[in-house]
């Protein structure tokens, strides 16, 4: 079995902001998953239509599992598992930024673009770090 050095965990500010990201996030995302379900009219223009409606509830499903995940992988303290959705969710917050900017909307535009920053350096701080060469011990037996 390999072992993995201590000092390759995560530090512990790196896991405080990790979490704050997630929480945040979850949040954030809840609340227009939520929203979406329960006035997607109050989101979008149209948006009181059945195909609205029927993709607000396609939305929330995916985001009921991903923001799940989230929480969960933070509750058990899982670091790298997090790191990796943290990052995943980063690119969603990308690509809605893309949506926002084509649509010429502001808000839409920069709120995602916060958040895709916070989450990929949460991300990145989360992510294990190879040790730089000539720096590797060979492990005792």
């Amino acid at each position: 079995m390999i072992r993995q050095p201590n000092n390759m965990a995560p530090s512990l500010n790196a896991r405080r902001f990790g979490g704050l990201v997630a929480l945040l996030t979850t949040v954030a995302s809840g609340y227009f998953a939520v929203s979406g379900l329960v006035d997607p009219g109050g989101l979008v223009h149209g948006g009181d239509q059945a195909a609205a409606r029927t993709y607000a509830a396609y939305l929330a499903a995916r985001s009921i599992v991903l923001l799940g995940g989230m929480v969960w992988l933070l509750v058990v303290r899982a670091w790298r598992p997090l790191g990796l959705l943290l990052a995943l969710n980063g690119v969603v917050q990308l690509a809605d930024a893309v949506i926002g900017a084509a649509h010429h909307q502001v808000p839409q535009t920069i709120g995602p673009l916060v958040f895709a920053a916070a989450l990929l350096l949460a991300a990145r701080l989360l992510g294990v770090r190879a040790p730089l060469p000539g720096r590797l011990r060979p492990a005792s037996r």
